[in-house]
């Protein structure tokens, strides 16, 4: 049977980038936002933000009819999962996926910096960047949600400046005490092949000692960059229509 989580007691200690996003979200608004519902049941843990769905976990195949009833009546249009999990699912309409990666930084785990960088400077190196591979989220609910994530300390960024200008950044939008989720890293092209890319991603893993840093890699994307960088193939995302 699947259920509304209703507190936080309720919220597992994420074990999968997938179940982080959830937890992540949960922590940082609450579970009596209008945009937000977190369900668990029939082997999942299931979120709504606002339209997108995330899945963590095996659907126990017994309860498979009343896990798809359920699904398809949540209020979603998009679902991000493991592929194990999307198996279980024909129906979905997979788009896009690849391998999850993961590193383990050493140390024990810290609190997050109290100090971090303008959502504005993130959003201008981010925007810079923008192409057909790496889309840019429109700039309100852009800033609304990170600047809210870290104000409450489920975020991390970092952002590097080259002659006074914002030239790179990193950023990892769903952060736990166990786990973080890098969920972007971008480096303005007037200021690339100087290694600020590598330098920002180690920069903000050192602020993140003691967790694992996962990160949802583009099939074919980037691959030699984060080896480089000491992150492993841990599994595989799709993401798609529900």
């Amino acid at each position: 049977m699947i259920s509304r989580l209703e507190t936080m007691d309720g919220l597992p200690i994420p074990q999968d980038p997938f179940a982080l996003r959830i937890v992540s979200a949960g922590q940082s608004y609450g579970l009596n936002t209008p945009f937000l519902d977190i369900w668990q049941g029939n082997g999942l843990l299931i979120s709504r933000m606002d339209r997108a769905v995330t899945l963590a976990g095996i659907p126990e195949e017994k309860s498979m009819e009343e896990t798809r009833l359920f699904l398809a009546a949540c209020g979603g249009e998009t679902v991000l999962c493991s592929r194990e999990t999307a198996v279980c699912f024909p129906e979905f309409s997979i788009q896009a996926g690849g391998p999850v990666l993961v590193r383990q930084q050493p140390g024990k785990t810290a609190s997050l910096p109290g100090e971090f960088p303008s959502p504005r400077m993130l959003y201008q190196v981010l925007s810079a960047c923008q192409s057909p591979s790496f889309p840019v989220p429109e700039f309100e609910p852009f800033y609304l949600d990170t600047s809210h994530r870290l104000r409450h300390g489920t975020a991390a960024a970092v952002v590097l400046e080259e002659a006074g200008k914002p030239a790179a950044c990193a950023l990892a939008l769903a952060v736990t005490d166990t786990a973080a989720l890098l969920t972007a890293v971008a480096v303005v092209p007037a200021f690339r092949r100087n290694g600020l890319g590598r330098q920002a991603v180690e920069t903000l893993c050192r602020r993140l000692s003691g967790r694992k840093v996962f990160l949802f890699r583009a099939e074919e994307e980037n691959q030699a960059f984060y080896e480089a960088l000491g992150f492993l193939p841990e599994g595989n995302w799709v993401q798609g229509q529900l």
